[in-house]
């Protein structure tokens, strides 16, 4: 039997971001339907996420420090961002994240726990309890794809290719 961890461990590239209302209210793409986003589980137990909206605008100005205040709420509202150590429950298939660091600082020292459910290439989170996002309480689900797995593949039939020049000498 293959553990979660090593069908976690690598990168994901971001497919959906939606949440779902307990109140029974419409689902929210806090995100828009085209957000953006990277996974990463390390094999060192460690990992980190970014996710923003797909259409981020830009800042008036170049200097991050000095960015109108309107536009840093902006900036705020259309980021996910956080890092930590994980660790897994094999039975329940629940990933639990002990944030280290967070654009959000109140997630700091936070444990958040994820319901991590495969099909594939795609790898779905779900949160197990209700969160609080923008005054209703929500579960979030994450629709992830595998990067790596394209990446090696390309990688391999390189070698394949360049291993089979090596035998016939065409190289």
């Amino acid at each position: 039997m293959t553990s979660i961890k090593n069908e976690l461990i690598g990168t994901w590239t971001l497919l959906s971001y939606i949440e779902v209302p307990i109140n029974g209210a419409d689902s929210i793409f806090p995100m828009g339907k085209n957000p953006k986003g990277i996974l990463i589980y390390g094999a060192d137990d460690y990992m980190s996420v970014q996710i923003s909206a797909g259409n981020r605008a830009h800042y008036s100005t170049s200097d991050r420090f000095f960015a109108p205040e309107e536009e840093v709420i902006a900036g705020m509202n259309s980021y996910v961002a956080y890092c930590g150590k994980f660790e897994i429950d094999n039975y329940s298939a629940i990933v639990t994240y002990d944030i280290s660091n967070s654009l959000y600082p109140n997630w700091e020292g936070q444990r958040l726990t994820r319901k991590a459910v495969f099909d594939g290439d795609v790898l779905c989170l779900k949160s197990v309890e209700p969160v609080l996002s923008n005054k209703l309480m929500v579960n979030s689900y994450l629709t992830w794809q595998r990067v790596e797995k394209v990446e090696m593949a390309s990688a391999r039939d390189r070698f394949m290719d360049l291993k089979q020049k090596v035998a016939n000498q065409t190289y």
